[in-house]
């Protein structure tokens, strides 16, 4: 089941680049125990090669996300930002988008990370389900907006 709660969002992030952006995130997920101490590193290396930058809208998003081998448990992380960071552009790598929202998946599971890529899908496609997202006032209306439209299971472990 895929870990997610309060201390995986950061809301108003004012950060300088998307390497620290994923390193703050991949921070929380190891901090919960849920990957090793290199997947951040390992995820902006990914990043580099594999952008994950999405023209959205009415902002653009990304879903930072390393390998299977360096996640002891499933967890999601979250960050919304003051101010956008710079990501590559998934289906055209030399774009440069200006994202506000990012999301860290750290899938131990692949059948489960297509899944939570299919559920993540569909909420990339709807404008005001995204801004509904960035607009949450706190953490935890975040965690539990996110919760109903991935349909997370509440009750599994590690969860707020």
């Amino acid at each position: 089941m895929l870990a997610f709660n309060e201390s995986l969002v950061v809301l108003n992030l004012e950060a300088s680049d998307a390497r620290s952006v994923i390193e703050l995130l991949a921070g929380k997920l190891y901090a919960q125990g849920l990957v090793t101490e290199q997947y951040g590193r390992l995820t902006y290396a990914r990043e580099l090669e594999h952008p994950t930058g999405l023209p959205t809208r009415p902002f653009c998003i990304a879903f930072p996300h390393a390998d299977a081998t360096d996640v002891h448990s499933s967890g999601l992380a979250l960050v919304t930002l003051s101010r956008p960071v710079i990501f590559k552009n998934m289906g055209d790598p030399d774009e440069d988008l200006q994202v506000f929202l990012v999301l860290m998946l750290a899938n131990r599971n692949p059948e489960e990370q297509i899944q939570t890529l299919r559920n993540l899908a569909v909420l990339f496609g709807q404008p005001d389900k995204l801004t509904e997202l960035r607009d949450q006032a706190n953490p935890a209306a975040a965690v539990t907006w996110l919760r109903r439209e991935l349909r997370l299971d509440a009750s599994a472990p590690g969860q707020a």
